[in-house]
């Protein structure tokens, strides 16, 4: 369950049996990025308008997609008039996490693929030109 209250503009939040506690400014919960999956190096992929928030919190450890859901509700119920791209967050928070694990994967595995193979496989993966 996503525990969350807002004490002196501050969102407090966590989640039950996560290691999971943070404290947000509510004015910021509406902030956008552009972000990008992959490593400096690389081109990546570039994902416009997206939760910095949404995307801070849940593409360290991989999340229920539920508690996803709660914490972009509570953002549009605090910050209604925000810019963020929903559907380009969610997305976002996906691939990224592809990307964590295929990362991981490939410090063990017996053939390395390069950056920009795991960069295309998730292009080609999600759809994305």
């Amino acid at each position: 369950m996503m525990k969350h209250s807002i004490k002196e503009d501050v969102l407090h939040l966590s989640i039950d049996k996560k290691d999971f506690s943070y404290r947000i400014p509510v004015k910021k919960l509406g902030n956008s990025i552009d972000w990008k999956v992959g490593n400096k190096e690389s081109k990546g992929i570039i994902i416009k308008n997206v939760s910095t928030w949404t995307l801070q919190l849940f593409t360290k450890k991989v999340t229920e997609d539920k508690y996803i859901k709660q914490f972009v509700k509570l953002i549009q119920d605090q910050s209604p008039k925000n810019n963020i791209n929903w559907d380009d967050t969610l997305l976002a928070v996906n691939i990224q996490n592809n990307y964590n694990w295929l990362v991981e994967k490939n410090k063990t595995a017996e053939e390395k693929l390069s950056e920009e193979e795991i960069i295309l496989s998730l292009k080609k993966k999600y759809k994305i030109d």
